[in-house]
């Protein structure tokens, strides 16, 4: 029963992406026109809408938001060590940071939580939610954008001015502040965000009908590994620091950071040209993988 319900959870996502796949192969279609309407208008307005109309619990903020921005800073540098190790090239490292250091805690990871752990947990799922989408709106961007002639000043630059980095940043301060959201407003970017992760993954279905997997395998491989298997390990030596084993925090935050690569890091390697086939195909492994990993995961728990 739990596989079962699992997987009506996981196998539309494929369905999306098999109808992007089918696009991309018989239709001549524009990815990067689709990947900037995305960017700078579905995205933002899911992040607004998301974050404005939650019910954040302000007590438990801190503590979700010093795991998530430990966690990413640690496997930044253990990306960095092993590339040191295996030398790899910057733009190498960029491209797996991409596509193994941002988990799809949103449309992929809280549905599974729901079901798990209630609507306490989808409490707390998307508190974490929103620092992932925080951190893939700023070091997303940096590391997308990160090519040897880009000035690292212009590259800052490219991260303040992404629509969804402000829109994170707006919507929390409101939050924070207890500023109502006119109606038009909520009403509005509730529409425009409902479009986002539709077109997000159809989207990666499309990039994915360009490309040839034989080519990209081994680091599809290594993606996959990091993503599913050293970032999780990481995520739960962390957790033990900061919560009891069996708190409900614990295992929500851990099955968050245990979630396949977001399909948003696809959006932003075909903006910014950061090898966008190695991650679309990183991605959509590592979702495919993810069917049997989180069954696993949430039978441990």
């Amino acid at each position: 029963m739990v596989i079962a319900e699992i997987l009506n959870v996981v196998l539309p996502v494929f369905l999306l992406l098999g109808v992007g796949f089918i696009v991309g192969k018989y239709m001549s279609i524009n990815s990067k026109s689709v990947s900037d309407l995305s960017i700078y208008v579905f995205s933002p307005a899911l992040f607004f809408y998301s974050v404005s109309t939650s019910e954040m619990d302000m007590a438990d903020l801190g503590r979700i938001v010093l795991f998530a921005f430990t966690l990413f800073l640690l496997f930044a540098l253990f990306i960095y060590i092993a590339g040191k190790i295996f030398n790899w090239d910057t733009a190498y490292q960029n491209t797996l940071m991409l596509a193994s250091g941002f988990p799809n805690a949103g449309n992929y990871g809280l549905p599974i939580i729901l079901f798990a752990f209630g609507e306490e947990g989808v409490a707390i799922g998307i508190i974490y939610l929103v620092m992932q989408s925080l951190l893939m709106n700023s070091a997303g961007v940096f590391y997308a954008s990160n090519h040897a002639q880009v000035p690292k000043k212009d590259i800052l630059l490219t991260v303040v001015r992404m629509p969804g980095f402000s829109a994170i940043l707006l919507a929390l301060l409101l939050k924070i502040t207890g500023i109502p959201v006119p109606g038009a407003i909520e009403n509005a970017t509730g529409l425009l965000g409902q479009a986002s992760i539709p077109t997000m993954l159809t989207l990666l279905g499309i990039t994915l009908a360009s490309i040839q997997l034989k080519s990209v395998i081994k680091f599809i491989g290594t993606a996959t590994l990091f993503k599913l298997i050293a970032f999780p390990a990481l995520a739960y030596a962390l957790l033990l620091l900061i919560y009891p084993a069996d708190a409900l925090e614990a295992k929500v935050l851990l099955i968050g950071a245990a979630t396949p690569t977001a399909a948003t890091t696809t959006l932003l390697a075909i903006k910014f040209g950061m090898n966008p086939d190695m991650v679309s195909s990183a991605m959509f492994v590592s979702t495919l993988v993810s069917i049997v990993t989180i069954p696993v995961l949430l039978l441990l728990l």
